[in-house]
């Protein structure tokens, strides 16, 4: 509407963007199928008896196509397209959760940025992440220490943005059920490095994690 108030040029501005934008999502949307064909191809592979063809007939995974491709619509990060399309795949196994929990996890992933995700994966456990990036240092806690310092550490990214914004990434966790460890606040070593998510966030992650991998 506003595009259209421009004067002489406004519809013909309406209609480039109006193509430019159809092309961009088209591409987007292309690209998202391509690569989910090719994943679930390497599902076939992997586990014997999985049948691609009969997903068709599957409404759980149907349904899980139609909402992850929503939101693949909304964003380009790679990031949470990767953990969209492990969440298909895995909605395609036999092990798959029940329906409403998997409508459930999607809107987990959403809402989630990937810095949530990070910091999630973080949380569930502190030394394997360490583990899986050799080139960060992992910090000395000494006798005591806290959660602020170990993420600092961890995602030099978020810490830069200051303890405030830490602060609103883990407390989004904490709303959604998925943390239940108290951020600031002393604590030993040991506790610094221990779990602290909950069982609900252990059954997210396994839902987003690449079948293909695991």
């Amino acid at each position: 509407m506003l595009v259209n108030m421009v004067p002489v040029f406004g519809g013909t501005i309406a209609v480039a963007l109006t193509v430019a934008l159809n092309h961009t999502l088209n591409k987007r949307r292309e690209q998202w199928f391509t690569e989910l064909a090719e994943a679930v191809d390497e599902l076939q592979q992997r586990f014997d008896g999985f049948d691609p063809e009969a997903l068709a007939e599957n409404e759980a995974f149907v349904d899980a196509v139609v909402t992850a491709t929503r939101i693949v619509d909304r964003t380009s990060q790679r990031e949470k397209i990767e953990v969209l399309r492990n969440a298909v795949l895995n909605s395609a196994l036999p092990t798959s959760p029940d329906e409403d929990v998997q409508q459930l996890y999607f809107r987990l992933i959403d809402d989630l940025t990937p810095t949530h995700m990070r910091l999630l994966t973080l949380l569930d456990d502190p030394p394997g992440w360490f583990d899986a990036r050799p080139r960060l240092q992992r910090p000395n806690f000494g006798m005591s220490s806290n959660r602020t310092a170990l993420i600092n550490a961890a995602m030099p990214d978020l810490g830069g943005m200051g303890p405030q914004m830490i602060e609103r990434f883990y407390a989004a966790l904490t709303d959604g059920g998925l943390v239940n460890g108290a951020l600031s606040g002393m604590m030993t070593a040991q506790g610094a490095w221990q779990s602290v998510t909950t069982e609900f966030a252990t059954r997210f992650l396994a839902f987003v994690r690449d079948p293909r991998t695991g």
